[in-house]
């Protein structure tokens, strides 16, 4: 009889595990984007080359094939010297600025820019494990992208209480005016991916699902899965795109939204004829580079990591280099930028190790491995991060509620 009761209470917990709770769910809809049309190349070249996002202290490039480009600010609390943007004292924390560009005597506007602090570190976002104990957000901390502190004692910092509660693979969005918005995978079979807005990344709210894998009249979709969603916004057509992966449909897709509280149906990102997963995206002057998983079976032949890359935007992503650089199975890519090079950080899983590379240029496709004596980290059991860039307002918001693992 104890058996049959042990055995009954153990099937009451897995049921409640299961158990899908409804929430506010965004469908697909038709989300208008206004693509720009450019006076001629080096309007195109500019606009593609700017950021949506810049910092104080940023330089600028000084010529486009030989002509001298002379930069200003056009509106907005901020100035250039010598091509290297500043904020004036009474410069908001985000202050919005529109640019001017002056090339063999002509003026190019750019709007939908907005000038940050410099950045000091990167902000870590993982899970890690399986079960809803352990697919939660988790946060780390590093400044030099070697030395990673853990946040909040390795304890969960958000969870979700709708949907599946499966949270995995999240990654951080930054948004126009100093907002954020944390999208995640949502278990593992469903079209749908979590989504919180934040401005302190402490206090979460507006939690929901949005539908991003979805049949539309011009792509016919399984409808099954949308892993590892990540997104950044785009100022020249002033709208947010979340890219996300579907081994079951064997492609990257993406989607374009207005505030990230709609969406629309999905395009083809990545189609190179068999199963990508965990694609991160590099803007690089003005093309993209990604970096992403070959999802084939069996794993130990495949289930290694690639690059491919655009030469102007992440709509064209054409060219990829199938020559594995990982040697080992390896999923769950980010990076980090150091001043002129970079570090790829990866899932090494089948050897739970924490492991990175450093390259300078990732379409070139050349890496350097770095030793695992020289990544310094007490964090366990990560699984699949992400990470942003903050600066020190922002991650001194975070340090007044958490303990960020610097004692």
């Amino acid at each position: 009889m104890k058996k049959i009761l042990i055995l009954f209470c153990l099937l009451i917990l897995v049921g409640c595990s299961n158990t899908y709770i409804k929430g506010n769910l965004i469908q697909p809809t038709d989300v208008n984007v206004n693509l720009k049309e450019y006076l001629d190349d080096i309007e195109e070249y500019l606009d593609l080359y700017l950021d949506s996002f810049i910092n104080d202290g940023d330089i600028l490039i000084d010529n486009y094939k030989g002509y001298p480009i002379v930069w200003n600010i056009e509106h907005g609390e901020a100035v250039f010297e010598n091509n290297v943007i500043h904020k004036k004292e009474n410069a908001k924390e985000y202050e919005s600025v529109v640019i001017s560009a002056e090339v063999n005597g002509k003026k190019y506007l750019f709007d939908n820019v907005e000038l940050l602090d410099k950045y000091v570190g990167y902000l870590m976002t993982y899970f890690v494990g399986d079960g809803l104990k352990n697919e939660q957000v988790y946060y780390g901390w590093t400044y030099d992208g070697l030395l990673w502190y853990p946040i909040n004692f390795q304890r969960p910092v958000l969870k979700a209480t709708i949907g599946t509660r499966r949270l995995r693979d999240p990654s951080i969005i930054r948004q126009k005016n100093g907002k954020f918005t944390l999208v995640a995978t949502e278990g593992f079979d469903n079209p749908d991916i979590f989504a919180f807005d934040t401005t302190n990344l402490i206090d979460f709210e507006n939690e929901r699902l949005i539908n991003v894998n979805k049949s539309s009249d011009v792509l016919a979709l399984l409808e099954k899965q949308a892993w590892a969603p990540e997104g950044f916004y785009d100022r020249r057509i002033d709208k947010y795109v979340i890219y996300w992966s579907s081994p079951t449909d064997k492609k990257m897709f993406y989607n374009y939204s207005s505030d990230l509280n709609d969406i629309s149906y999905p395009y083809v990102l990545v189609d190179v004829g068999f199963p990508v997963i965990d694609g991160t995206l590099l803007k690089e002057d003005e093309g993209y580079s990604i970096v992403l998983k070959d999802e084939r079976m069996p794993m130990e032949k495949h289930s290694q990591l690639f690059v491919g890359y655009s030469e102007k935007d992440y709509t064209q992503i054409e060219h990829f280099d199938f020559n594995f650089f990982s040697g080992h199975q390896s999923e769950g890519p980010f990076i980090i930028q150091r001043g002129y090079d970079f570090l790829l950080y990866y899932d090494d899983y089948t050897r739970h190790k924490f492991k990175a590379y450093q390259f300078y240029e990732l379409k070139a496709n050349i890496f350097e491995e770095i030793k695992d004596t020289d990544i310094i980290s007490s964090i366990n059991n990560l699984k699949h991060g992400s990470v942003i860039p903050l600066t020190w307002k922002e991650f001194e918001r975070i340090k007044e509620k958490y303990d960020v693992g610097e004692n």
